[in-house]
């Protein structure tokens, strides 16, 4: 077997691959020999053909099995000893097949862009990191404690806070009950701040027991496009008035609901889940910035096969697969297009920075990653573990730790200037 390669392309290279005959026809009888063994023809049993009568009956058959498992064997074999690396499956082009005569044709082949990173050092950014006072730390506690709170039946008028338990339907321009239209069990809580006006007015002061006929205004841009803008009666049951208790804030709620020693504990979990999750954001904004910038200072041309590949998988994945129209197809292509543009680019960068600066990841390293996953998620380890049996996933995690490592090396090289945010955080962490 013989091959030549021919640049045709900015980070493309044809491979014009060559089989000797008797190789040929010696892999088709092999395949010729594997079918014989399952083919029944009249007259002969099962495995019984004779071989010359099942490669005449079966030549096309034979020839086209023969291509689909050998073409893609032979390419990847022939790219491993040019030490090419595909990043799309290469195109088979210029098929030559001929009975007794060597098989020969090109593999259209896209490779990673090798592109010298310049001026990756010093590139200006901001550090917007949030101060966690304790009033940050008060109000996700106070967010805790609200999630917490028990309610308990109360005999008396509903007030602010309070849970009202009712049935509702909606009446017609006659005040006549809609069938379609009863809702059960429905809880609605008096001073929520999503409460519309006109429904905490009518529920105010409403008792057990009780029916009212109410009237909302919908506003335009109400979530549900059925109501939005619209006028609407309803008659209500009162099922259940509920008062909301708050538990105490002492260390048997730490206990109890979080299973930790003392309410300090759990201020200090929630501080360091603030810090967590405010150091992530704090990343993803510096390595947005840094990416932005590395790209407008490195211009390159990327392979159009690898973008319209990478495109196509991202478009099946939001399309979970499914057959969608030429008209849609586009539009979602040109919506993706430039985050996939983006994201090829910042790897490639990325890549260059740490060819350039030697940086390297050992089997170590992509083994101690493999662990820390597990430990993330124990109940997962041995998928996580099974998972990463394979070679091609393990150099993918590789490449992943890589990247990181390059990034980490821009960030400590980049200009970067602190700017605090004084704005409270106000998620919960648990």
């Amino acid at each position: 077997m013989s091959h030549t390669i021919t640049s045709t392309g900015s980070w493309q290279h044809t491979v014009t691959i060559e089989v000797p005959s008797d190789e040929v026809q010696s892999r088709l009888d092999d395949v010729a020999r594997t079918l014989q063994r399952r083919v029944v023809m009249p007259g002969f049993r099962k495995g019984k053909v004779p071989l010359d009568r099942v490669r005449v009956e079966f030549a096309a058959h034979i020839e086209q099995e023969f291509l689909d498992h050998f073409l893609p064997q032979v390419t990847g074999r022939t790219l491993d000893e040019a030490k090419l690396v595909p990043v799309v499956p290469p195109t088979i082009t210029n098929l030559k097949f001929s009975p007794g005569q060597p098989l020969v044709f090109d593999a259209l082949v896209d490779v990673a862009p090798q592109v010298e990173v310049k001026d990756w050092k010093g590139i200006p950014v901001t550090r917007r990191a949030r101060q966690l006072d304790d009033a940050a730390i008060d109000a996700v506690v106070a967010n805790l404690r609200d999630d917490a709170a028990v309610f308990t039946d109360v005999q008396r008028p509903a007030a602010d806070g309070d849970v009202i338990l009712l049935d509702s339907q909606r009446l017609d321009a006659k005040g006549n009950r809609m069938a379609s239209t009863k809702s059960k069990g429905l809880r609605i809580q008096l001073g929520s701040p999503d409460l519309l006006p006109d429904l905490a007015a009518a529920l105010a002061g409403a008792e057990e027991g009780q029916e009212r006929t109410i009237t909302v205004n919908y506003p335009a841009e109400y979530g549900q496009a059925e109501l939005a803008g619209k006028v609407v009666r309803y008659v209500v049951k009162i099922r259940k008035i509920q008062e909301k208790k708050l538990r105490d804030l002492d260390d048997t709620f730490a206990r109890e609901l979080f299973r930790l020693e003392s309410l300090g504990a759990l201020r200090d979990r929630v501080r360091q889940n603030l810090e967590s999750e405010d150091g992530t954001r704090v990343r993803r904004e510096l390595e947005g910035a840094i990416t932005e910038e590395l790209i407008r200072r490195n211009p390159f041309e990327l392979p159009a096969r690898l973008v319209t590949y990478m495109l196509g998988q991202v478009v099946r994945e939001q399309t979970e697969g499914r057959e969608v129209g030429a008209e849609l197809q586009k539009q979602l292509e040109e919506h993706y297009q430039p985050g996939v543009e983006r994201s090829l680019r910042r790897e490639v960068l990325l890549m260059g920075v740490a060819k350039q600066e030697s940086i390297e990841v050992s089997d170590e390293e992509i083994s101690a990653e493999i662990d820390r996953m597990c430990a993330q998620d124990p109940r997962q380890a041995s998928r996580v573990r099974a998972r990463y049996q394979s070679a091609d996933r393990r150099r993918a995690l590789g490449e992943g730790i890589l990247e990181r490592k390059a990034m980490d090396l821009l960030i400590g090289a980049a200009q970067v200037k602190d700017e605090p945010i004084a704005e409270a955080v106000a998620g919960a962490a648990r």
